[in-house]
């Protein structure tokens, strides 16, 4: 079992610690975890669905085509859920689930996701309709903080709109 889900992304000025295998400075959050394996220019968590992004990293396809395999074998019914990973879906499909690590991508104006409880909202489509301004979304974007008071804030008719735009729920990174 991976400690990641224990340990915190560090900010930018907490360091980083020099990576052995090919003597790569990391940020501590990443080569903290015992099952971390050097990849380049690589900072995807390695114990969730959490990917880099870049197309020539060879961690993230694997890790890309394992979990393919594993949404076959759960559509032919051979197993559950994936054991290297946890479940990015609950048993009913009905719910879709990301971790911290995938949450904290999507913080530019491009793909903005708000966290507010345990609930993960796409405003990227609304972000530049918000009266408040394109900012106000993008510093609280990517998990940077709770946004439950600032759902709470809102009136019952913004509240609906937030509802229009909910796309999962936050699970701990296993």
């Amino acid at each position: 079992m991976c400690t990641m889900s224990k340990v915190q992304p560090a900010d930018p000025s907490a360091g980083t610690r020099l990576n052995g295998f090919n003597q790569q400075r990391l940020p501590l959050h990443v080569s903290a975890c015992p099952c971390y394996v050097a990849e380049s220019s690589c900072d995807a968590c390695p114990c969730c669905e959490d990917t880099c992004g870049d197309i020539n990293c060879v961690s993230c396809a694997r890790k890309t085509e394992l979990m393919k395999q594993a949404e076959q074998l759960k559509r032919t019914s051979q197993v559950e859920s994936f054991p290297f990973f946890g479940s990015a879906q609950s048993r009913n499909n009905s719910e879709k689930y990301f971790t911290m690590c995938e949450l904290k991508r999507h913080n530019h104006a491009g793909s903005a996701w708000l966290l507010a409880g345990d609930t993960i909202y796409d405003a990227s489509t609304y972000i530049k309709m918000h009266p408040g301004g394109e900012r106000s979304i993008l510093r609280k974007s990517g998990g940077a903080c709770n946004c439950q008071e600032d759902l709470e804030f809102h009136s019952k008719n913004a509240q609906k709109i937030w509802k229009k735009y909910k796309i999962g729920k936050l699970r701990a990174c296993s």
